[in-house]
Order: structure tokens, then C-alpha cells, then sequence
């Protein structure tokens, strides 16, 4: 006689790490109403300070001071919507809901991550954008990965003052701790100079939208990064439910803007050969 299957639990998971949660500031509004056209801030930037020696500064022929007209603003715009859930039949389960809000929780960090390097589904500010400055000339003559981080986070902290994030394709995080350039800060992963990384789950495309050659990769720096998350909207049970079929289409979406201070850069790095 075949015995039935016993219904047990799932493996215990451990939550996906250092990627762009752990690297951004993550802010739940309580007003919704941001999510309707997205958000704008006033950017954290610094320009370099003009040099003078207090004999120039005396110097009756000095030249003027010079500030930044106006005040900048960063935009993080259109909004982008997330959606995950089940359709399954009714009969003895009533956790379905649940079920599919747990299902989101397990891709946006992923999905953000993806928007925001490419710019897919129309996401603005990207990384991968004509506009981002190349450093270094690493377009033509790739650099090493050492190089790579030292020049992002000298970009960074030369344009921002603070520090902001390193955006790495995911598949890199163990080139980058084998060459010692990683250390865990709970809850992050952090560069030589402290930091952070985000190992983004990415296609890793150049600023030109294409895909690096063989043996090379991409890797970005920018400033502070917000994401902004909407709460988590889903229908009641009741809403969910199908009479006429008995089945559930649970549905769980969520309403996102995610944006930097600061210029963004990339530097184009040639990865160390595998051994034979």
C-alpha cells in the first residue's frame, strides 16, 4: 500500500544580503501621496573649495568669489509598481494573502536593483545612462578592480562630501574579497574607505546600454541612495476569492521611488584571468 506524503515545513531561509537595502536609506512614508509622480530633494554636493593663500586673499586685484547659483534638486521619478502573489484554490488554505505578500518581499530588492542599473520599466535616475562620466578612461583602457573602487570612492567623496554607495554586479563579490577589497560592517558589506556596497542583482550594462565583453565588467559609484517604498496593498480574502471557481488570485503590489545625491560615475574593469 503507497503511504500518503507528509506535509512539512520549508527550509529555514536566510534573508538576501548585501544588496540595495542594506546599502540605502529605506523610508516607509505614512503620506501616499508621493507615489502618485514620484519625489525631488535637495542633493548632498560639494564643489571643490578654491585654493588661496591669505596673501592672495588680501590682494586687491583678487578675483571675485564665485558660488553655485541656485539650489539643486534630484528627482527620483516615474514611480515603479511590484507586484507578486498566488492563484491556487481556496480548499484548505486561507494563507494565501499572506503567501503573497511574502513573494514580494523576496524580489524587489532584486527587481529595484535591476531598474535602477538599466533603467527598464522607464526608471529614473539609472546608472547605466549616456550621461554617467567614465572615469578614468577605463571605457577604452579597462582597470583593475582595485583601481576601479579607489577611483569611484575618490569620485564619490570629491563630489559629495560623505559616502555614498558602490554598485557592483552581484556575481563579483567573490573576485572582490578575494583581492581584500571588502569588509562587513553589519548590516553591510563595505569598500576600503567604508563604503557601502550594493552587490546588485544586474545584467551589469555599460552607460551605453551594452553588455561588457567577455572578461570584463562594469562597476558604478554614486552618492547617498534613497529608496521609498508605498505600504503594501492587497485585496481582502473576500475580494480575492473566486465563488464561482473556488480560486484565490492573491495579489500584493507596492509602489517604489529610488534616487541619489551627487553625480553618478562607472569605471569599466578587466577582471583577473581564471586559473588553468
Amino acid at each position: 500500500m503507497t503511504q500518503p506524503l507528509v506535509y512539512v515545513s520549508a527550509p529555514a531561509t536566510t534573508p538576501y544580503k548585501y544588496g540595495l537595502f542594506s546599502a540605502a536609506a529605506v523610508v516607509d512614508p505614512v503620506d501616499q501621496r508621493e507615489f502618485q509622480a514620484g519625489v525631488e530633494w535637495e542633493p548632498v554636493t560639494v564643489d571643490a573649495p578654491a585654493a588661496a593663500t591669505s596673501s592672495a586673499a588680501s590682494d586687491p586685484n583678487r578675483p571675485a568669489k564665485t558660488l553655485t547659483v541656485g539650489v539643486q534638486r534630484v528627482t527620483a521619478s516615474p514611480v515603479l509598481r511590484l507586484y507578486a502573489g498566488v492563484e491556487a484554490d481556496l480548499a484548505g488554505r486561507d494563507d494565501h494573502l499572506e503567501r503573497a505578500r511574502a513573494a514580494l518581499g523576496l524580489v524587489e530588492q532584486q527587481s529595484l536593483e535591476h531598474y535602477v542599473w538599466t533603467g527598464a520599466a522607464g526608471n529614473r535616475p539609472r546608472l547605466a545612462d549616456p550621461g554617467t562620466q567614465v572615469l578614468a578612461g577605463s571605457d577604452v583602457t579597462p582597470v583593475s578592480l582595485a583601481t576601479a573602487v579607489g577611483l569611484l570612492e575618490e569620485h564619490i567623496s570629491d563630489r559629495t562630501g560623505v559616502l555614498g554607495v558602490v554598485w557592483v554586479p552581484r556575481r563579483l563579490a567573490g573576485q572582490l574579497a578575494s583581492a581584500d577589497l571588502t569588509r562587513v560592517e553589519n548590516p553591510r558589506m563595505v569598500a576600503p574607505l567604508g563604503t557601502p556596497y550594493v552587490f546588485a542583482h544586474t545584467s551589469g550594462v555599460g552607460p551605453t546600454g551594452a553588455a561588457p565583453a567577455a572578461g570584463e565588467a562594469w562597476l558604478y559609484g554614486t552618492g547617498p541612495v534613497m529608496v521609498r517604498r508605498s505600504q503594501v496593498t492587497m485585496p481582502r480574502l473576500v475580494e480575492a476569492h473566486d465563488r464561482a471557481t473556488n480560486d484565490v488570485f492573491a495579489l500584493a503590489e507596492r509602489f517604489y521611488t529610488v534616487g541619489w545625491s551627487g553625480p553618478a560615475a562607472a569605471v569599466k574593469v578587466k577582471l583577473p584571468a581564471e586559473p588553468a
